[in-house]
Parts: structure tokens; sequence; C-alpha cells
């Protein structure tokens, strides 16, 4: 199994136009599931079938001297995280910026958090 490392990730949020300087990034991909179990089931076991598919996501970034642009709270546009510049494994798709904590310390670099809610599908290639 081949391991891939984090040196090279970047980061893409087009309404922005920003290439992040990402510190860490994560993507949160889940499925709804629904039990279908009939209370005269004889098996013993649950059923479950699957439902809705979502996904969030959430990346660390060097705070940007033009900031991150609080304007665009709300608005949708692609969002693309990728594991290496030289064409790592990417997750892409349209996400809602959702908001943002940025802070900084004495003895460090101004950082941000930025949050993202996925709408629609999420794209691995």
């Amino acid at each position: 199994m081949a391991a891939m490392h984090g040196k090279g990730g970047t980061g893409v949020w087009t309404a922005t136009g920003i290439t992040f300087e990402i510190l860490s990034w994560s993507v949160n991909a889940t499925s709804d599931v629904a039990e279908s179990t009939a209370m005269a089931a004889t098996s013993g076991a649950k059923i479950y079938l699957a439902g809705f598919k979502s996904w969030t996501a959430t990346a660390e970034v060097l705070l940007p001297q033009g900031g991150v642009g609080l304007d665009k709270l709300g608005d949708t546009s692609t969002l693309t995280f990728d594991t290496a510049a030289d064409g790592g494994l990417a997750y892409a798709g349209t996400a809602f910026f959702m908001g943002c904590s940025p802070s900084s310390d004495k003895d460090g670099i101004s950082t941000v958090t930025l949050n993202f809610q996925g709408s629609g599908t999420l794209g691995e290639a």
C-alpha cells in the first residue's frame, strides 16, 4: 500500500480565488441509514437501508493578509482539497462557506479555521 505525504497539499475555494496556505484539512463524508427491521424479524439482527449522503470540510490555513472573504459567508462555490501539488488524490465538490475562526498567538503565526458544508456529491480523484 502506498502512502502519501501531506507536505504538498493545497486547497482552493473558487469564490474568493484564494489558494490557501494549508496547515491541515479534513473532509467528513457520511451516509444516513434508516432501520427497516420488522417487529417479526426472525434473524435477530437489525436491517438498515442506505439513505442520503452528505459531507463537510474543515481547513486550518495561514490567515491571509487580505482576509478570508467574510463577505462570502453563506455563498456556494467549488471547493477542492488536493493531497499533493503535483496531482495527488483530490476531493472536490460544491460547498457553502459556513464560518471561520481566526486566531493568533503571541508566539506563532496567525491562522484561521474555515468550515464548509457540502452541497451535492463529493468527488474523489
